[in-house]
């Protein structure tokens, strides 16, 4: 079976869901099922509030919801929608550990170790995100352990839209892809209007001999019996430093509140 997936979205409060998901599924192509990995933030819970209801949608209707994936169906073409929960969490060393396949919830603050270990305890899949910045100097060095201490077995890796494209490969990210890890590709769209447009713009096809549900295709990427390849496109540089530069004006207008 054939999945398309965008295995890194976040959803904020700024954001118009109707139209993210319409992007979503137009930006991933047609001829496979289709589906987005979650990783929310602390302070946001769409995904529960979507599956009690409390958010209604103009274009889409909720099919099934439970605390495992919802699915929609947009009303103008019938076309199917997976989502599935996830968290995104900033461990004690100030990197970013998303855990997916999961509506468990993880503080802030704790060691990468403990927090990996803690989201394969809760049956989630932890993931490594690639981030500007966040894997070089000291924070590289604690990648480069976990790398070193994990196995591809126990988690993944994210390569995501905000990595430039036609840049070569990251040094931590050959010697994870060397070390046997499989890696999967999202959008981690900006918290800010206007970034529901790069939903689906960078995502993975997985694939697998079996049918099998999203999560379990995305868990089967860890026990060697699913495959990864990317789809779609990362940010260019220019396009990549605009969005840095308005995500940096929306933090600070914040901070200024």
């Amino acid at each position: 079976m054939d999945l398309l997936a965008d295995t890194h979205l976040h959803l904020y409060p700024c954001y118009d869901l109707d139209r993210a998901f319409s992007r979503l599924l137009d930006q991933l192509g047609g001829g496979a099922l289709r589906a987005g990995f979650l990783a929310e933030r602390a302070d946001c819970h769409v995904y529960e509030r979507l599956r009690l209801g409390d958010i209604l949608l103009r274009d889409f209707t909720l099919e099934a919801a439970d605390r495992r994936q919802l699915i929609l169906r947009r009303s103008s073409d019938g076309s199917r929608l997976c989502l599935l929960p996830g968290r995104q969490i900033v461990a004690a060393e100030r990197i970013e550990v998303l855990a997916l396949c999961t509506d468990a919830l993880f503080a802030d603050g704790l060691p990468a170790t403990a927090l990996i270990k803690s989201i394969r305890a809760g049956n989630g899949v932890p993931v490594l995100p690639w981030s500007p910045g966040k894997w070089l100097f000291q924070r590289g060095k604690v990648i480069d352990g976990l790398l070193r201490q994990f196995s591809g077995q126990n988690l993944l890796i994210g390569d995501v839209s905000l990595r430039p494209a036609g840049w070569p490969l990251p040094p931590l990210l050959r010697k994870a892809r060397c070390l046997g890890y499989q890696m999967i590709c999202g959008s981690d769209p900006l918290p800010f209007s206007g970034e529901e447009d790069k939903f689906g713009s960078c995502g993975s096809r997985l694939t697998a001999a079996a049918e099998l549900e999203p999560d379990a295709l995305l868990r089967a990427l860890l026990q060697g019996k699913a495959a990864a390849s990317s789809v779609g496109r990362r940010s260019g540089l220019l396009e990549l430093l605009r969005r840095l530069r308005r995500n940096a004006a929306v933090r600070r207008a914040a901070s200024s509140v």
